[in-house]
């Protein structure tokens, strides 16, 4: 005997047009991770405020040869004369550091600009770019944190060691200027990694999911 669902039998209804009847409901496709999104903003917004700032300060190694042009212009065998060339000096040092590090910055903020609108787009390559940009991210982090140690802090103790020198009441004790160079590196290094180091360990975090990965397929 025929059921009133067999397509032989003349008196079952008509299946629709264009759809096989299975017998259950189809599945529906699964929900991409609005995380790629989200982050796409994020990564246009933050890469385009690091990269307006990080341009003024990446001319700041423009400012360290006319610095030690400065410093040599002064005669010497003067006394005044060497501290003042010893202070351009460190200034020099000073100024080449950071103009290194918004070098660093600009050229990382332009890249996460780029990767940010390929996120914001689910672009494909975006997911592995973001991985590869934020591992980038954090070594160029530690270079940029080993600069404010290894120049600046030395710089200005040797700044504030020749400012002490030449000051009427006489010189500061030498550990108290090591500490006061001590404090400008570690101050350098410490906004550094708290303003920087967050957001590509977040980045590190979340596009290393399966989830997040198999979203971006465009």
């Amino acid at each position: 005997m025929l059921g009133p669902n067999d397509p032989q039998n003349p008196y079952a209804p008509p299946s629709p047009i264009g759809v096989e009847w299975t017998g259950a409901a189809m599945e529906e496709p699964p929900v991409p991770s609005s995380a790629p999104k989200i982050f796409g903003i994020l990564s246009i917004i933050f890469a385009s405020i690091i990269l307006f700032f990080s341009l003024f300060q990446s001319c700041s190694g423009l400012v360290a040869p006319v610095m030690s042009r400065v410093g040599e212009m002064a005669p010497s065998g003067d006394k005044k004369a060497d501290e003042l060339r010893q202070v351009m000096s460190g200034m020099a040092t000073v100024y080449t550091a950071i103009g290194i590090q918004g070098l660093a910055l600009l050229v990382m903020s332009a890249l996460l600009l780029a990767i940010g609108i390929g996120q914001l787009r689910y672009r494909e390559w975006a997911g592995r770019w973001s991985v590869y940009w934020a591992g980038a991210a954090l070594v160029a982090l530690a270079g940029m944190v080993a600069l404010a140690f290894l120049l600046i802090g030395p710089a200005y103790q040797r700044m504030i060691e020749m400012a002490a020198h030449a000051a009427p009441t006489g010189a500061l004790p030498s550990s108290m200027s090591s500490s006061l160079g001590s404090l400008f590196g570690g101050t350098f290094g410490g906004m550094m990694i708290f303003f920087y180091a967050p957001y590509p360990i977040l980045l590190l975090i979340f596009f290393t999911r399966h989830g997040v990965r198999a979203s971006m397929t465009r």
